[in-house]
């Protein structure tokens, strides 16, 4: 009897102790993320009310376009084994990608299938037309000077299309480890 109540007490409480492995009461470890593929998509933001995403063939005036760039990303972790074994737990998320990403982004475009002005026809880069947050301009990578990963950008447009008609948009982005994501949003009606 004396070695079954040994023996619930080594797996009930060394668990519980850490011995097996780590658990959710030590400091938990930091994230990273790695960039899976990207979100593409449009969507409105009248000054009087909050913002909506923007179906197919509906009409949005170029003042209230925002483009909303995410990154589709998968966290991980490396947490080194404090015990004899390793233990799992049921412990709270930690903060997502806190740490980073080990990748950078070498290349972004952001064209329009249709045409935006003379200067912009279709398919040329519609980056100096982009803002970021409504203030800045957007900045562009290269291969000779890669940038971070952002994970949710919200870029609208510096200037009004040269006439109101259609408008769809497209992404490309790839990084430094060759990894290349493409993206479209829905075909809208860009007013003036």
């Amino acid at each position: 009897m004396r070695k079954y109540v040994t023996l619930a007490v080594l797996v009930v409480g060394l668990p519980a102790c850490s011995l097996l492995g780590t658990d959710c009461g030590r400091n938990r470890p930091d994230t990273y993320y790695d960039v899976q593929g990207i979100g593409f998509s449009v969507a409105r933001q009248p000054r009087d009310k909050s913002w909506e995403f923007a179906a197919a063939g509906n009409t949005v005036p170029s003042r209230e376009l925002r483009l909303r760039l995410t990154l589709k990303e998968r966290h991980y972790t490396v947490v080194p084994v404090a015990g004899l074994l390793p233990a799992a737990y049921a412990c709270d998320p930690v903060p997502a990608g806190s740490l980073g990403s080990t990748e950078q982004m070498d290349s972004l475009s952001i064209t329009s299938d249709y045409d935006f002005d003379a200067l912009h026809p279709a398919g040329t880069q519609l980056a100096d037309l982009l803002l970021v947050d409504e203030r800045y301009s957007l900045l562009v990578p290269s291969r000779q000077m890669p940038l971070e990963p952002f994970r949710f950008v919200e870029l609208s447009l510096r200037e009004a299309p040269a006439t109101t008609g259609p408008q769809k948009f497209r992404v490309y982005y790839r990084q430094t480890n060759g990894e290349i994501y493409t993206a479209e949003t829905v075909a809208i009606t860009l007013a003036q």
